[in-house]
């Protein structure tokens, strides 16, 4: 099977092809535009509630998440018991400071949260899936719109991605839907975001 790494690409071919969801009374939105415009916002913030849920444990986690282009802050408070947790990241390297133990750098965000809490977090396809978007250059098998065009299931890299509760955020003029709810699934590890807050362009990172 051919691998495509373009998200709007295969958005075109599944709305041409008829193979998308549609609802029957609702005509479904400019997928590609609405598409093009999440992926052009580089600054944004999210805060809400992380449930996690895995082969050995469950638990949840506050979660604020600052994003500033290629750089990011996601601030995890009990995640499965564990202490808090503040993932920073850049272009070139990834730190994790937990309270009590010593500072950890990687070249991944994955990594650092994989050794020290076993669990899968795919921070690098997140940065897009929170938004309602595919993951850009990752394969996608799956995708299915709701009723009013929005996107309603992903499945991309082994995971699959569902959502729900989409809220009208307005960005530079123009009012923008954003889900509220996320659940992502791959093997053992099932991740349930419900985000309380969105706020979009850029903002103070400070903690």
């Amino acid at each position: 099977m051919m691998m495509l790494r373009y998200p709007l690409l295969l958005i075109t071919l599944l709305l041409a092809t008829g193979c998308v969801h549609r609802g029957s009374l609702t005509p479904p939105q400019n997928v590609q535009e609405h598409q093009r415009q999440l992926q052009a916002i580089a600054d944004w913030q999210l805060s809400g509630k992380l449930g996690i849920r895995t082969a050995d444990d469950s638990g949840s986690a506050s979660l604020k998440w600052v994003q500033q282009s290629t750089s990011y802050q996601i601030n995890l408070s009990g995640p499965l018991g564990q202490k808090r947790m503040i993932i920073t990241g850049t272009a070139d390297k990834v730190r994790l400071e937990q309270t009590g133990e010593p500072v950890q750098e990687a070249k991944t965000a994955e990594a650092l949260i994989k050794k020290s809490v076993g669990w899968t977090l795919p921070v690098a396809q997140l940065a897009y899936w929170v938004r309602g978007v595919p993951a850009p250059k990752l394969r996608i098998t799956h995708l299915q719109q709701n009723e009013n065009g929005l996107l309603d299931q992903l499945h991309q890299g082994d995971w699959i991605i569902s959502y729900s509760n989409y809220r009208d955020q307005g960005f530079n003029g123009a009012t923008l839907p954003l889900p509220g709810k996320i659940t992502a699934e791959y093997k053992d590890v099932r991740l349930v975001l419900v985000i309380r807050e969105w706020q979009l362009g850029a903002q103070d990172k400070t903690q």
